[in-house]
């Protein structure tokens, strides 16, 4: 133990080692990134290919199959999923976790380059796109004008908001949803401007070549070159109004030939906010930026921009990611600090002496100081899961520590001096205290080898976890005894033992004086409670990460396919009278023309719309964002034709908690199959809105061309299809230049003639011998209904029916959903099967890979500690404190109600190291005791008693350390709350087990090996 000599021989340059060690751990903390998650990398690419004018059949037929099966030839897939619909395709590749997404993306678009040649000549080159979680706006803005004229609004988000946030550092995108904008409208009549001799087209040829600027070249006058322009832009709308247009009857002014009005242009999206009109901002930031620095600097930009804002406007934030952010770590912070202060009474308590819990007092920050230094240069960010580890850690970084000042502060009361007190105190549990970091420790090395979304989660936890408890050897072993070769006194008093304390060990020593009289019926009685406790198995439920309650909820609208945004908008209406009563609503914010992630074509989809509803903090109501989602899904379920789904606690990352793959060949089928699906798992307990990704198309009006009685006329399909178009969209035809804007000049058809089939199909088609043929005559025009998209995975077709559950744990609720279906569904062959996916996939694959990483866990330990005691058989007695642990797992996550999840296995996998520490120092002592000739029940009977007061002193520390996360304080721990539950439970009865059971267990082993000898002699 020469560094714990050197330590307390040098306290000078210690010193200079402590405030460098200050030093860095601030500049460390003040230049980390500060984020909610860890950066994950989802192993997920799509390729996007467009092939117009063909249906899903054809798109799944001439895209989705080649491209398919072209992906599939690529290392690392783990699963390939098409969806095809009118139009285009979306292919999404799904790699195994691990798997370099760079690389991967080449190879992507190596083997379309290879499929390619073998598409139809007319689809767009297919391009492939990465999914990333920072694609997700950090914040949402919503700018509000009282007037409601949101022209003004909207010109003020695009021409100074938008420019002001895109100069912010770190911003990667700014999005503008919402709002109008004027135009300037010419409203014509085919049949009035046929009487003219003048068509749609000739008006738009006309009035773009009219609103103009041009340069004509130069001509030398003078001596000098001056260059020529030809000016002749519209300035005004009398411009506009008065531009001579040539007809069969004369010039005239365009005003007699068209209506001519400014006003807004049509939308396919609005927004509200709380029920007003709004223009929405997202901002995205790049990535491995600080998410709370740019939320910062943007809402900084916003505050000096206010000053200016015109008088009626205003500007809200929505959402904002950075707020739970400081909210999630300043209660982790908080949580820290109430460990910390619990844990330095806790040493007070148990020695009386101010000095001694000064000395650990100091420890604490310090640790806490070199654990920020190595987050710093691994590259770790300060976000959720890190500072989750640390708080975890802050329990366990003082163990150490209390150890080694427990038994320098014995040696001082025997009356040896500070500095032989620290130097021989660090000496005699030095090693054990090295052993019992390192068993804690080597539990984490497995989990670098999981896989997984669980993997991405926990591996920076049990990397920052791993750092605190290196931070704490280096403490205990350097700091703790030069502190307490300086400060550690002792008064009168101090230097004798506490008359309770002694009565106490006096009591304990009868009790394990007792067991050790009757070590087989301790055993048998301890393995008894064991086997009884797992009785308790059934009633614990199990999930895959517990729901985070982020003070928002979002609600998504849809009404029947082909609905009008004015219908969709009224139902919005309805939902905001329901929810007005609701008081923990803070604000809400909705979309009304929502688009859609696997929409392929251009614009919003008009019969969906999508809240964004923003709660009071936490602190400020008695229910939790799913009590009060659950409150407004009673309130709005029973609106007329609009399915309304409504969802909180939703982390970003993992899928949807029920999640049903019905897969087969015939779509008809699986269709059925997917109705009695979702009418079955609806009367299940907890399962809410069940819903289907199968969308039967929308209503349409189909336009059959009869090519013979057309070509008659020497009219053509496309000239067909831009007379529709241009009737039913219009044609911009040029722009108006006005205070500094662009207004565009929209040439449409009179409503009238697009307000029914039988109108549109009375348009008036030129044919180019100059003859007007209405549309009837030469096409056959009738509503028909859309084609459906078509969904494959791995080949085969596939409809998936999603559902949130309330009230109930995602293992109970998914049992009796296989028991529904197992007994209600009938396939109609083997071709047809259901397999769950979603929550449930995701926590089978996390449980099985931590379980082998638990195991693996416990085999590490169980080497390190033989190559500590160079002995395979103590370290068995020690691990027989692991498995008992069950006893106190299953009774905190019952009590508790806390089902168990993939937090408490990773909970498990540190209490494998943990609770092994006790009964570490307890062996080491007892094996330190024998070599000084002790018989093994004298030595048990000296050693339990002299290291009880450590024991209590370090499991007393974590566990209360841990309390604060136990009880779930604070936004943002529920997390780590299950591991907080699992630790705190399960190291207490593993206390009483290391100070009963792990000596008895000691002396049947040696009694035998006694035998052993004694026989072979």
């Amino acid at each position: 133990m020469n560094l714990s000599k050197l330590s307390v021989l040098r306290p000078v340059a210690m010193s200079m080692v402590i405030l460098l060690l200050l030093i860095l751990g601030g500049v460390s903390v003040k230049n980390m990134t500060v984020d909610l998650f860890p950066d994950l990398t989802f192993p997920i690419a799509a390729v996007t290919a467009t092939y117009d004018g063909a249906g899903p059949q054809e798109i799944e037929k001439l895209l989705a199959e080649p491209i398919e099966n072209a992906m599939g030839t690529i290392p690392n897939v783990e699963s390939i999923t098409s969806y095809s619909q009118n139009g285009g395709a979306l292919i999404v590749v799904s790699f195994n976790w691990g798997t370099d997404m760079d690389f991967a993306a080449l190879k992507m678009r190596e083997k379309l380059d290879v499929v390619r040649d073998y598409l139809p000549s007319g689809v767009q080159s297919p391009r492939v796109v990465r999914f990333d979680p920072s694609d997700l706006p950090i914040i949402q803005l919503a700018v509000k004008d009282v007037s409601n004229e949101m022209t003004e609004a909207k010109r003020l988000a695009e021409d100074q908001i938008k420019p002001l946030l895109d100069s912010v550092e770190g911003i990667a995108s700014v999005t503008i949803e919402g709002g109008t904008e004027p135009e300037i409208r010419l409203i014509a009549n085919p049949t009035h401007l046929s009487s003219y001799g003048v068509t749609l087209e000739n008006l738009q040829q006309m009035i773009g070549s009219e609103n103009i600027n041009l340069p004509a070249g130069s001509l030398l006058d003078q001596n000098q070159q001056l260059p020529i322009r030809i000016t002749g832009q519209f300035e005004t709308i009398y411009d506009i109004e008065t531009l001579p247009i040539p007809t069969k009857e004369g010039i005239v002014p365009l005003k007699e030939l068209v209506h001519i009005q400014e006003t807004l242009k049509p939308v396919g999206q609005l927004s509200f906010l709380d029920g007003e009109p709004s223009v929405g901002i997202s901002i995205l930031k790049q990535s491995g930026t600080n998410t709370v620095q740019v939320a910062e600097a943007i809402h900084r930009e916003i505050e000096s921009f206010h000053k200016n804002l015109p008088e009626g406007i205003e500007i809200k934030t929505v959402f904002d990611q950075s707020k739970f952010i400081n909210q999630s770590i300043s209660a982790v912070t908080s949580n820290m600090i109430i460990g910390s202060i619990l844990a330095a009474l806790v040493l007070y308590l148990f020695l009386r002496n101010i000095r001694s819990t000064l000395i650990i007092g100091f420890s604490i920050p310090i640790s806490i100081v070199t654990t920020f230094v190595f987050m710093y240069f691994s590259g770790h960010s300060l976000n959720l899961i890190t500072m989750g580890g640390l708080a975890l850690g802050i329990g366990m970084m003082v163990d150490n520590a209390i150890v080694i000042l427990e038994n320098i502060y014995r040696l001082r009361q025997e009356g040896y001096n500070k500095k032989d007190a620290s130097i021989l105190g660090t000496k005699e549990v030095g090693p054990a205290i090295i052993a019992s970091t390192l068993t804690t420790i080597i539990v984490f090395l497995p989990i670098v080898f999981v896989e997984g979304l669980a993997a991405q989660l926990f591996k920076p936890l049990a990397i920052v976890v791993s750092f605190s408890l290196f931070a704490s050897l280096f403490t205990a072993l350097i700091i703790v005894p030069l502190f307490s070769s300086q400060f550690l006194k002792l008064n009168s008093k101090e230097k004798v033992i506490n008359p309770r304390y002694t009565s106490f060990i006096v009591h304990y020593k009868s009790i394990l004086t007792q067991a050790l009289n009757h070590p087989k019926k301790v055993v048998v009685i301890t393995f008894s409670i064991l086997l009884v406790s797992l009785v308790g198995i059934p009633f614990i439920g199990t999930e895959y990460l517990p729901a985070q309650d982020q003070s928002y909820i979002n609600m998504s609208v849809k009404l029947p396919e082909g609905s009008s945004l004015d219908a969709t908008y009224n139902v919005t209406e309805r939902i905001n009278e329901q929810i007005i009563d609701v008081k923990e609503i803070d604000l809400t914010f909705v979309t009304v023309g929502g688009g859609n992630n696997f929409s392929l074509a251009t614009g919003t989809q008009t019969n969906q719309a999508n809240y964004t509803i923003l709660l009071v903090p936490i602190g400020e109501r008695s229910r939790s964002d799913q009590e009060i989602a659950e409150v407004i899904r009673s309130k709005v379920k029973d609106l007329p034709y609009a399915e309304v789904s409504v969802s909180a606690s939703e982390s970003g990352f993992s899928a949807d908690p029920i999640s049903l793959k019905i897969t087969g060949p015939n779509l008809a089928v699986l269709e059925q199959l997917a109705d009695d699906t979702m009418r079955l798992i609806s009367n299940v307990k907890g399962v809410r809105e069940p819903s289907t990704n199968y969308t039967k198309g929308n209503p349409q009006i189909t336009v059959n061309i009869d090519r013979e009685r057309a070509s008659h006329y020497g009219i053509g399909s496309a000239q067909i299809a831009s007379v529709i178009t241009n009737a039913t969209k219009g044609v911009v035809a040029s722009r108006l230049a006005r205070d500094g804007s662009e207004l565009d000049i929209r040439l449409v058809v009179d409503e009238t003639y697009t307000s029914s089939v039988e109108n549109l199909s009375k348009l008036l088609v030129s044919s180019p011998i100059g003859a007007k043929v209405p549309l009837h005559a030469i096409a056959k025009v009738e509503r028909s209904q859309g084609p459906s998209q078509i969904t494959r995975t791995n080949r085969l077709r596939e409809i998936t029916i999603n559902a949130s559950i309330v009230d109930r744990d995602l293992g109970s609720v998914t049992k009796d959903i296989e028991n529904t279906l197992r007994d209600q569904i009938v396939f109609p062959s083997n071709q047809y099967k259901i397999t769950f996916g979603g929550q449930d996939e995701q926590m089978n694959d996390a449980f099985f890979k931590l379980s082998l990483a638990l195991s693996l866990a416990v085999v590490l330990v169980y080497m390190v500690m033989a190559g500590q005691f160079e002995s395979f058989k103590y370290p068995f007695i020690i691990m027989f404190s692991i498995p008992l642990t069950i006893i106190g797992i299953i009774v905190g996550l019952i009590i508790t109600n806390q089902p168990f999840g993939v937090g408490s296995l990773v909970g498990m996998l540190i209490l494998a190291g943990i609770v092994v520490n006790n009964a570490i120092v307890l062996v080491d002592t007892i094996n330190l005791l024998k070599k000084r000739g002790m018989d093994t029940v004298e030595a048990i009977l000296q050693a339990a008693p002299t290291r009880l007061r450590p024991i209590f002193m370090t499991s007393l520390t974590t566990i209360l350390g841990l309390i604060p996360l136990t009880l779930g304080f604070g936004e943002g721990t529920e997390i780590q709350q299950p591991m907080a539950i699992v630790i705190v439970f399960g190291l207490s009865v593993s206390t009483m087990i290391t100070l009963i059971v792990i000596p008895v267990v000691y002396y049947l082993f040696d009694k035998k090996k006694q035998v052993q000898v004694t026989e072979q002699s």
